[in-house]
């Protein structure tokens, strides 16, 4: 095996985990259950919301302080972060496969 078909595979393996990594589910955890944000390509925060929606931080309570946390807000970042590796490392795949396969052979004269 020759090292331009050895360079090909591993960005071939390194496309294919980044591809992986943009299309696994995101989830949370609060209130103690997983609470899911879709994946990197497309986020749904509609379980976020709802978790929003049953905590009590929505009803006005005066002189006290309800401790709130942001279901919506920690999905987006969770989902923002599995972006910000996901999609350099696809495309370093994608680069190292396709520069493989765009550097001409040597052919060695005998």
């Amino acid at each position: 095996m020759n090292i331009r078909r050895l360079i090909l595979i591993a960005g071939a393996a390194v496309l294919i985990a980044g591809v992986i990594a943009l299309l696994v589910p995101v989830s949370i955890t609060g209130n103690g259950n997983s609470i899911s944000c879709g994946n990197a390509i497309a986020a749904d925060t509609s379980e976020a919301e709802a978790a929003n929606n049953q905590t009590v931080a929505g009803v006005p309570i005066l002189n006290e302080i309800v401790p709130h946390t942001d279901y919506v807000a920690e999905c987006q970042q969770a989902v923002s972060s599995r972006r910000s590796w996901s999609i350099p490392l696809a495309v370093v795949g994608l680069l190292i496969a396709a520069g493989a396969l765009v550097v001409p052979r040597t052919r060695t004269v005998s």
